[in-house]
């Protein structure tokens, strides 16, 4: 399915140039008509992406790392029976990750009953316990997209219940683009056509054509390494309904930025 849209710009530029003495006549500008014109089209994602996060905790940092590197070579098998491969099983470094791998989380204050009271009088000393946390995120990128739903399943049968959002990612849209940029462009001269008629004109040689608008500052839709779309699954519980996820179509833009001359009708 195709869709498209279309934004208009239309520009003249006034062929009046400054004033200046006669003995030394400025050059006057020559007239131009400027247009912008946008073309869509949809394509279907290739690769989803989703990011699970977990923890372990333990009594010194260490043991807390054992525990964390445990739960995560346990998450990465039981992937890979899916027929995940592990290399698309990513580490990621983000999230709780500002705030370092290992967490130190104070706990309450917690009171030993003495043998015998004190000088002072206390029949309890206070003891100050430290839990350690290790924090871990693993990107899953899922080529098979018929296996998200049970990947996320998977992660839920396991404790963990930190899962983004699917990420839909379609890495070639090559012919996409090119299709939207032919439309775009013919869309841009049509533009063109229309203001140099209006103004008893006609078009010229063209000055410029670019998906680059000419200020930096302005909105490029040209997406060259790839489009993405985000995508909620609603996680279900494992042992009685498995997990849907629908697919979206994902979107291409172009967006053709063009420059006639305009020249008088012969």
């Amino acid at each position: 399915m195709h869709r498209l849209t279309c934004s208009l710009v239309g520009l003249l530029t006034p062929v009046v140039g400054p004033l200046g003495a006669q003995e030394h006549p400025q050059r006057v500008a020559a007239p131009e008509v400027r247009t912008a014109a946008s073309a869509q089209r949809s394509v279907l994602p290739n690769l989803a992406t989703v990011t699970l996060q977990f923890t372990a905790d333990g009594s010194t940092p260490s043991q807390a790392g054992s525990r964390l590197a445990a739960r995560a070579d346990s998450l990465r098998r039981a992937l890979t029976t899916l027929g995940i491969p592990r290399d698309s099983l990513v580490s990621r470094s983000r999230w709780y990750w500002w705030r370092g791998r290992i967490e130190v989380v104070p706990l309450p204050v917690r009171y030993v009953e003495r043998a015998s009271p004190g000088p002072d009088g206390a029949r309890r000393d206070p003891v100050y316990d430290t839990l350690y946390r290790a924090h871990e995120a693993i990107e899953v990128r899922i080529w098979d997209l018929g296996q998200i739903g049970a990947a996320i399943d998977t992660a839920l049968g396991r404790r963990v219940t930190d899962i983004s959002a699917v990420q839909f990612t379609a890495t070639d849209i090559t012919a996409a683009q090119e299709d939207a940029l032919r439309e775009a462009t013919g869309r841009a001269r049509r533009q063109a056509e229309a203001v140099a008629t209006a103004s008893g004109m006609q078009l010229g040689d063209v000055v410029s054509l670019s998906t680059e608008p000419e200020r930096n500052y302005d909105y490029n839709p040209l997406l060259l390494r790839g489009v993405v779309v985000m995508g909620d699954g609603a996680p279900a519980d494992p042992g009685n309904q498995p997990t849907i996820i629908i697919r979206p179509s994902v979107p291409v833009s172009v967006t053709v930025y063009a420059v006639w001359a305009l020249v008088r009708k012969p």
